[in-house]
């Protein structure tokens, strides 16, 4: 019977711990509902641009982390060329360093919605939730590009090069640096 009542009480206690196991993103979670489960970067990357569709992998709700390279106001919202790194959840939710890595890791996405002109700039990096859709004309640093390109539902930037200090919560009198950082989402329809 104790046996019984401890392996009760144990199944009981997963559902309460298993938000810890969990992300913590930036982005609200009635943004990242209907994610593809997977995506394949590379494969998006390096999708035909003159496949029979026009499309390369359009319309998969995506996860993406990166660094901004570029970025321009076209009218229709702020068009983004960013290199894509990888996500990393431990020991903070966030893009992290790839190192060396050998291929083509930039892309384009358009965020819609208002940013202002100090929100992002070259060198900060992000996550981002958005549609995939097809490849977009840009130029990068003076040189036309084919990019794959996706339509930003929400983006959370963290900027670089402007550090601050803070104080930790603990009392310790211990100092922490941080990045200013803000998240930016279209209203939803």
């Amino acid at each position: 019977m104790k046996q019984k009542s401890y392996a009760i009480s144990l199944l009981l206690a997963v559902p309460a711990l298993l938000p810890a196991c969990t992300s913590h993103s930036p982005i609200p979670s009635e943004y990242r509902d209907k994610l593809a489960p997977t995506f394949d970067f590379q494969a998006w990357r390096e999708a035909s641009p003159t496949n029979n569709t026009g499309k390369s992998d359009s319309g998969t709700k995506v996860e993406l982390g990166g660094r901004i390279v570029q970025v321009t106001n076209d009218g229709k919202g702020w068009l983004i060329v960013a290199e894509q790194l990888p996500i990393s959840s431990s020991p903070v939710y966030g893009p992290k360093e790839a190192g060396t890595r050998k291929g083509d890791f930039e892309f384009a996405l358009l965020y819609p919605g208002e940013l202002s002109a100090e929100a992002a700039k070259s060198g900060d990096s992000f996550v981002v939730v958005g549609t995939t859709s097809g490849r977009k004309p840009v130029i990068v640093k003076g040189d036309p590009k084919s990019e794959p390109y996706l339509v930003a539902d929400c983006i959370h930037i963290w900027r670089a090069g402007s550090e601050q200090a803070v104080e930790t919560k603990d009392g310790a009198g211990v100092r922490e640096t941080v990045s200013p950082q803000a998240t930016s989402c279209v209203p939803k329809k």
